[in-house]
């Protein structure tokens, strides 16, 4: 689960070398836990949480998608 959140945040934050910027980490331990090789401290996850609930709430202040009609499908 912790490598499926940071992926996300990879393409939020535009990139490993950003996201780890952010969470202030070497890229090297980021991609170790974006790997699932290990897990990331509580605190660098908590961030990484932030970053992707900071990007929920921005999509929900868009509104609701348009309806699809039934030939879309």
């Amino acid at each position: 689960m912790c490598a499926r959140i940071l992926q996300q945040c990879e393409v939020l934050r535009g990139g490993r070398s950003n996201l780890a910027s952010f969470l202030g980490v070497q890229s090297d331990e980021l991609a170790d836990w974006v790997e699932g090789k290990s897990g990331p401290p509580r605190a660098v996850f908590e961030k990484a949480m932030e970053v992707i609930l900071a990007e929920h709430d921005r999509r929900a202040s868009l509104g609701p998608p348009p309806k699809r009609r039934r030939s879309d499908h």
